[in-house]
C-alpha cells in the first residue's frame, strides 16, 4: 500500500509539471537562461571599454600624452572630449558617458615648475562594475603621470635613469592569490551569484507548488493521494522537481567548469554531489517556511525575502568580518551559505574533502527540520483556510 501511494503521490506531481508551462519555464528556462548571461557578461574576466570622457584645459604636450595613455587603457574608452566641466557633468547625467577625467589649465607649466596641480575624475558609482573599472584606469593614469613629472623633473637636475628608477620605485612587489589568480572577475562573482540565482528559483517554485495546494483547497485531495501522509505527499510533489532542478544544477555547472573554464581544483563528484544538496536543502527549507507559515501569499514572500538577502548576508557582497554578529550569525540559516563554503574549499583551494564534510552535513541537516515540523503543516492543509 506505501508503494501504491507513494505512486499514485509521484504521478499526481508529475501531472502538476507537465499541466502547468509555468514550471518548465521557471524550473528549466529561467534558471539557465539567467546563468548564461550572468556568465556571458563578463566572460572576458573583467568589464572593458567602460565610455568616459575627458575635459583637457591645458591642451600641451603632456595632457594629450595622458589622453593617449588613458585611451591605451581596456578598462576604460574614451568616446568624448569637453570644452568644461558643466558639459562633462551634463553628459554623465545625460547617460553618454560613466565618468570624466578633468586636466586643470597650466598643467604642464605648473607640474615641471613644482606647484603640484590639482588632476581630478569624477566616476558615477551608480553603476558599481563599470565605476569600479574607471577608477582603477583614473587612478592608475594619475600615478603614471605623477611619475612622469618626477622623472622629468629628475633629469632636469642632471639625475640619470640608472638612480632616477630608484627614487621612484624603492620596492618591487609580488601579488599572489591562489584562489583567482587570473583576478578573472567573471570566476568571483559568478561563483556565488549564479548557485545563488538557481536557489532562489528553488525556492519560489517549491514555494508556489505547496501554496497552491492551500489556495486552490486541494490540498485534503493532495493528502488523500498520499494516503494520509505528509512525508508521502511532499516526497511525490517534490521528487520531480528535484530531478528537474538537479539536472539543470548540473548543466550549470558543466557551463561553468567547461565551457567557462572555472576554476576546479577538485574530484567533479565532489561539486556534483554539492548541487544536488543544494537542491534538496533549499526545497526543505522552503517546506520549512510553509510549516510554520502556512499561507500562499505569506510564505511564498517570506522564501523571496530571503533568497533575495542571502545575496548579502551570506557574504556574496561584502565581507562577513565587517557585518555585526547577528547578521554573521543569520548567514548560516540559509543553505546556499554552505554551498558557497565548499565552492571556496573544494573548487577554487582545492582542499581535502575531509575539512568540508561540516558543510555537506549542514546541507544535509536542512532535509531533516521539515519532517519534525510536518504535522503542523499536515494540519493545515486538512482544514484548508484561504488568506487573501
Amino acid at each position: 500500500m506505501i508503494a501504491k501511494y507513494i505512486g499514485n503521490s509521484f504521478k499526481r506531481g508529475c501531472v502538476q509539471l507537465v499541466r502547468r508551462p509555468m514550471y518548465f519555464l521557471l524550473i528549466v528556462i529561467m534558471p539557465i537562461l539567467c546563468c548564461w548571461f550572468l556568465m556571458d557578461l563578463i566572460k572576458s574576466g573583467s568589464v572593458q571599454n567602460v565610455p568616459v570622457g575627458i575635459v583637457d584645459l591645458d591642451n600641451s604636450s603632456m595632457s594629450r600624452r595622458i589622453s593617449r595613455n588613458l585611451n591605451g587603457f581596456q578598462q576604460v574608452s574614451i568616446r568624448n572630449r569637453y570644452n568644461n566641466f558643466a558639459e562633462a557633468r551634463d553628459a554623465v547625467q545625460r547617460g553618454e558617458v560613466l565618468g570624466f577625467f578633468l586636466i586643470p589649465d597650466y598643467l604642464e607649466e605648473e607640474a615641471l615648475g613644482g606647484r603640484q596641480p590639482v588632476v581630478s575624475y569624477y566616476v558615477n558609482y551608480a553603476y558599481y562594475a563599470p565605476a569600479s573599472m574607471q577608477f582603477k584606469g583614473f587612478k592608475t593614469i594619475s600615478l603614471l603621470v605623477n611619475g612622469s613629472i618626477v622623472q622629468t623633473a629628475l633629469r632636469t637636475v642632471g639625475l640619470r635613469d640608472e638612480r632616477i628608477e630608484p627614487a621612484l620605485v624603492p620596492y618591487q612587489t609580488h601579488l599572489h592569490m591562489p584562489g583567482n589568480p587570473f583576478i578573472n572577475y567573471n570566476y568571483y562573482l559568478n561563483s556565488t551569484f549564479v548557485p545563488c540565482f538557481l536557489s532562489l528559483f528553488i525556492l519560489l517554485v517549491t514555494a508556489f507548488s505547496l501554496g497552491t495546494e492551500l489556495k486552490t483547497g486541494l490540498s485534503r485531495q493532495w493528502l488523500k493521494t498520499s494516503g494520509g501522509s505528509m512525508f508521502v505527499a511532499l516526497l511525490g510533489k517534490l521528487v520531480p522537481q528535484t530531478v528537474l532542478f538537479t539536472a539543470v544544477g548540473w548543466f550549470i555547472q558543466w557551463m561553468m567548469f567547461r565551457c567557462y573554464d572555472f576554476p576546479l581544483n577538485c574530484n567533479p563528484w565532489n561539486m556534483l554531489l554539492a548541487m544536488f544538496l543544494l537542491v534538496v536543502a533549499n526545497q526543505s527549507f522552503a517546506v520549512l517556511i510553509f510549516c510554520f507559515v502556512p499561507n500562499f501569499r505569506y510564505g511564498t514572500m517570506l522564501c523571496t525575502l530571503l533568497g533575495m538577502v542571502s545575496f548579502s548576508f551570506t557574504g556574496f557582497s561584502l565581507p562577513q568580518e565587517a557585518m555585526y554578529p547577528w547578521v554573521q550569525a543569520l548567514g548560516f540559516t540559509t543553505p546556499i551559505k554552505y554551498y558557497f563554503l565548499i565552492m571556496v574549499d573544494q573548487a577554487l583551494n582545492g582542499i581535502d574533502l575531509y575539512y568540508s564534510r561540516y558543510y555537506y552535513a549542514a546541507l544535509l541537516g536542512f532535509t531533516i527540520l521539515p519532517m519534525l515540523l510536518s504535522w503542523h503543516l499536515k494540519k493545515e492543509c486538512m482544514n484548508p483556510v484561504y488568506v487573501p
